[in-house]
């Protein structure tokens, strides 16, 4: 729920810069007309731009951030072999929630089309995979 409350606060965020930016674009330029005052258009345009800027960067760091608790995903671990990307283990980005609430799959070879990143998550006990490393027979 936090991931989503991040994102709808991201998004207002760049909707509210937007309106900031075209009233101050309209009080330095009173009474313009967008397509017929060629200042006007420009300053418009860069407004337009620098908010799909800063929504694509915005964007990009929501994509790596855990879905339970919004955290930013650390320890980035490279699997698979490139040498059989074709067939057998493609290469792929692992990213972990520092509190482990899960693991995002990032695929780095994209043979069939654009593959969405795919988020994991795991088991309320996170550790107990790990158990039978430190039993000593």
């Amino acid at each position: 729920m936090r991931w989503w409350c991040l994102l709808a606060a991201k998004v207002a965020a760049l909707a509210a810069s937007h309106l900031v930016l075209i009233f101050w674009i309209n009080r330095w330029i009173p009474n313009s007309t967008l397509g017929l005052h060629l200042g006007y258009s420009f300053a418009v345009l860069g407004a337009d731009m620098a908010v799909f800027v800063a929504g694509y960067f915005f964007w990009l760091d929501q994509k790596l951030r855990c879905r339970d608790c919004a955290a930013r995903l650390r320890m980035p671990v490279a699997t698979g072999n490139w040498s059989r990307a074709m067939l057998f283990a493609p290469p792929q980005l692992e990213w972990i929630c520092p509190y482990g609430h899960g693991t995002m799959r990032h695929t780095e070879v994209q043979l069939s089309g654009v593959q969405a990143d795919r988020w994991q998550k795991n088991d309320e006990d996170f550790w107990k995979a790990f158990e039978d490393a430190w039993r000593k027979d």
